[in-house]
């Protein structure tokens, strides 16, 4: 599957947390600060919401604030529909343009630069498997996929509208259909 996205915990310190939301949320000529981030929390766009919430509860989560990350999950979910694992790994650059009914399972590890659209399933970890990697660098996730069981992809896939991934495909691919199928090829 070449290379796979990493498997072992990054610890997200404040410094880490502040490179995230300032790469996902913030306008690129924009400078760090508190209350820029508490205005995308509370006032920005759906999508930098959802990151930055995401984020923090993340860094939360770390530092030993559970009562705190668990709010902030529990937001997430009731507030936009979007389901985050509290164990889950995700790489920099993750991308939600439409942020609603999206379900990342617990224990798994997304790579870099991943575009999840509105009601993808990314199901947790199979059992006696943690953490398990579901989606490897450069991956976009069309609106209605679900990657279950032991499907997991590779680097630079993408995976069509409404397709079911239920096993490993490698990198470099576009998957469509139920159960899904390499429809083509990015070389």
């Amino acid at each position: 599957m070449g290379e796979q996205a990493s498997c072992r915990r990054t610890s997200i310190n404040l410094q880490h947390l502040k490179g995230l939301i300032q790469e996902e949320t913030f306008k690129p000529k924009q400078r760090w600060s508190w209350w820029r981030l508490c205005y995308q929390l509370r006032i920005g766009k759906p999508a930098t919401q959802v990151l930055s919430r995401l984020r923090l509860a993340q860094w939360l989560q770390h530092v030993g604030a559970r009562g705190l990350a668990r709010w902030l999950f529990n937001g997430l979910a009731l507030r936009f529909g979007v389901y985050v694992g509290p164990r889950t790994t995700i790489g920099e650059g993750l991308h939600f343009p439409h942020p609603i009914s999206v379900v990342i399972g617990d224990r798994l590890v997304l790579g870099e630069r991943c575009r999840l659209y509105q009601q993808v399933t990314l199901a947790g970890a199979p059992k006696g498997q943690a953490p398990f990697p579901r989606l490897g660098n450069d991956v976009v996730v069309y609106p209605g996929a679900k990657v279950v069981g032991k499907g997991r992809v590779g680097n630079n896939v993408i995976i069509g509208a409404n397709a079911l991934v239920n096993q490993p495909f490698g990198d470099d691919v576009v998957l469509a259909g139920v159960p899904a199928r390499v429809i083509n090829t990015m070389r």
